[in-house]
């Protein structure tokens, strides 16, 4: 008898041991991966702007076409709940230069490079979903510092050394989950830098003032989220 009780007696306790397990691990919620930090390595095709400035030292309007060049980047964010997410960028693009123009008259050849580095802190919205798709907009604010070396024919100037400006985006995309901790982002970015003062590139006291950076970006990136 006294066998018996005792083992019905651990018997139940065992059932509610389980029972209790089981219900605290049903309390116990693991945030999913898409809820926490990512990671997204990005690049592609920039399209720039013709970059208009004036100098005082030539008592002119001077203005630059560049060709399409090239952006890469990485952006560290983090999601806040099921829309908005926030992170920051570090990108950097770089085009080759076309022609020039001094005052009215246009299209002389030009070469040499312009380059923009970019810090921004942007946020995001998810504003759509479509299976293992998600549309996402937003923007970003900061400063980019552009610099150039480069050379108008039948002058000893050109743009030179830069500095720091003013810098935005807006941008929409795609993100395609690929696996749990990985998406594929398909992504468009109009980015724009206000008032960068340029040094000449090859004579002492002459400025380029006010440019301005414009350019359009498709790009494609890769994030890993933890």
């Amino acid at each position: 008898m006294k066998l018996n009780l005792m083992a019905s007696v651990s018997t139940l306790a065992l059932a509610l041991g389980w029972t209790s397990a089981a219900h605290a691990a049903e309390a116990v919620e693991i945030p999913a991966a898409q809820d926490l930090w990512y990671v997204t390595l990005f690049g592609g095709a920039s399209f720039p702007s013709e970059v208009k400035t004036h100098s005082e030292y030539y008592n002119n309007d001077f203005s630059m076409d560049f060709k399409t060049g090239f952006i890469v980047g990485a952006a560290v964010g983090k999601r806040f709940n099921d829309v908005f997410r926030v992170e920051g960028e570090l990108s950097y693009a770089r085009y080759k230069a076309s022609t020039y123009s001094e005052g009215p008259f246009s299209g002389y050849p030009a070469s040499g490079n312009l380059s923009a580095t970019y810090l921004l802190a942007n946020v995001w919205a998810d504003v759509a979903h479509f299976g293992k798709a998600t549309v996402y907009a937003g923007g970003g604010l900061g400063a980019a510092y552009v610099t150039a070396d480069t050379h108008w024919d039948g002058h000893s100037y050109g743009y030179g050394s830069g500095g720091w400006g003013f810098a935005g985006q807006l941008g929409a995309g795609v993100n395609y989950t690929l696996a749990q901790n990985i998406d594929i982002d398909f992504g468009y970015r109009f980015k724009a830098v206000s008032s960068v003062d340029f040094d000449s590139s090859r004579e002492g006291d002459a400025v380029f003032s006010n440019g301005k950076l414009n350019s359009q970006n498709l790009q494609l990136g890769v994030t890993f989220k933890f």
